[in-house]
């Protein structure tokens, strides 16, 4: 409960207080995090103080937020690993962390199973030759070695 001051009057919240209540709820983005405290009502400097804060901590961390997101929303849908950089990005994570996450989440075995649920998703395998294939996997962003092991069963 908020403590009234002497004249009555409810003290504002802190933005740290309220950061910390988000990052205690569920892992954060300092992106989404800043969103959510804007729409509180705060500056950018408290904004920016409490990410900041929370930064220098460790409660808060865009490349652990984007390998666990990353790894969640590869268990649930069947994107490419060029949907899920995108997505990522969109989500306010900057590219070079975004890759650096799916590298780190992307492993050859996981890339591979994706690689099937994505052919079968989106019906590749039927009326396209090899090549054609390959070369559309692999701007979707699946790597030379899972396509070679993808081609090769």
């Amino acid at each position: 409960m908020e403590r009234a001051c002497t004249d009555g009057k409810v003290p504002p919240p802190s933005a740290l207080k309220d950061a910390l209540r988000l990052v205690a709820r569920a892992e954060q983005s300092s992106s989404g995090l800043s969103l959510k405290l804007q729409k509180k009502g705060y500056s950018r400097a408290e904004i920016r103080f409490a990410i900041d804060a929370l930064v220098e901590a460790g409660m808060l961390d865009d490349l652990r937020y984007a390998r666990l997101w990353a790894a969640s929303r590869i268990k649930r849908k069947s994107d490419s690993p060029r949907e899920l950089l995108y997505a990522l990005c969109c989500k306010g994570i900057s590219r070079g962390t975004a890759v650096a996450a799916l590298k780190e989440t992307l492993s050859t075995d996981v890339q591979l199973a994706l690689l099937r649920r994505f052919v079968e998703k989106n019906g590749l395998g039927e009326s396209a030759s090899d090549g054609a294939l390959r070369k559309r996997l692999c701007f979707d962003g699946f790597s030379a070695e899972v396509l070679d092991s993808f081609f090769d069963e």
